[in-house]
């Protein structure tokens, strides 16, 4: 080879050499620590909270939105996406939150589904963090902007909802006057969940030896406690303001028949009761 056309091989290579792209290690962003928590829970619905934290890379990021599903036993029941606008430099982190209040019961029919199968469901949600990452010029590359997703996802486990009831705990009865009888029933609701439930009403209605004496709605706006049995109270009177002079022959008797009946009502249910039976009086001595 003659030296003119080695040289300019090595010149070449040289050139070569200089104009190859430079590589640089670009470490991207990441989601190290998540969480999914069920804040609060009732009979249609749950209020949950996502929290967690990116940890930006080689560059600067904005956080600008989270993108999710809420999901129940595998079904999709709610999308949306919550604005966030959080910063975080080069290599540092920032947390992040988004709160929602989500149904995972539509209807009462679909609680009674759920109260025969019993069990728990698995609630999840999943998504993406959707980043803008600022990037500067290296090399050749001019400074610029990129989108970048990142998934996230978290279960979490509940107990499935059940259903409220209403029964008739005890009554009390006694003879105020020859004339007069007075009895208090007490209905319990009983609450099988965790947690507290919203009574929308309990209507009732009582009669006494044939005739109604007393009717009406208790407890609306109250709470049922969690995994108990709350007592609510209905006071009924026989004497001659309801009765005439048919008091006396009743009271006389020592046995007083009374039907009660209630509706107990919730945000998505009804449960009717009745009870039937009979008031008996000691004999004066």
């Amino acid at each position: 080879m003659k030296r003119s056309s080695l040289l300019s091989l090595c010149l070449l290579v040289i050139v070569g050499c200089k104009t190859a792209p430079e590589v640089i290690d670009v470490a991207p962003p990441t989601v190290p620590q998540e969480d999914f928590t069920v804040v609060s829970q009732n009979l249609n619905q749950v209020d949950v909270k996502y929290t967690g934290s990116v940890e930006a890379g080689t560059d600067p990021i904005v956080i600008e939105s989270a993108k999710w599903e809420f999901v129940v036993d595998g079904a999709v029941k709610r999308s949306g996406e919550d604005k966030l606008g959080l910063k975080a430099a080069a290599g540092e982190k920032v947390d992040f939150s988004f709160s929602e209040s989500l149904a995972y019961v539509k209807d009462e029919e679909e609680l009674k589904a759920m109260d025969a199968r019993g069990g728990s469901l698995l609630l999840a949600m999943r998504g993406t963090l959707v980043l803008k990452v600022t990037e500067p010029a290296r090399g050749d590359a001019p400074a610029g902007a990129k989108t970048v997703e990142l998934p996230f996802a978290k279960s979490r486990e509940v107990r499935t909802p059940r259903l409220p009831h209403i029964k008739l705990v005890e009554f009390e009865a006694g003879r105020f006057s020859e004339v007069e009888v007075q009895a208090t029933f007490h209905l319990g609701v009983v609450n099988p969940h965790p947690f507290e439930i919203r009574i929308s009403g309990i209507d009732y209605a009582v009669s006494l030896s044939g005739k109604e004496v007393n009717k009406g709605t208790i407890g609306a706006g109250e709470r049922a406690n969690a995994a108990a049995t709350s007592v609510f109270d209905v006071t009924a009177t026989l004497n001659e303001e309801s009765h005439g002079k048919d008091a006396a022959k009743i009271v006389k008797g020592l046995v007083v028949p009374y039907v009660l009946s209630g509706t107990l009502k919730t945000t998505l249910t009804s449960e009717s009761l009745e009870s039937k039976g009979d008031i008996k009086l000691k004999a004066t001595k």
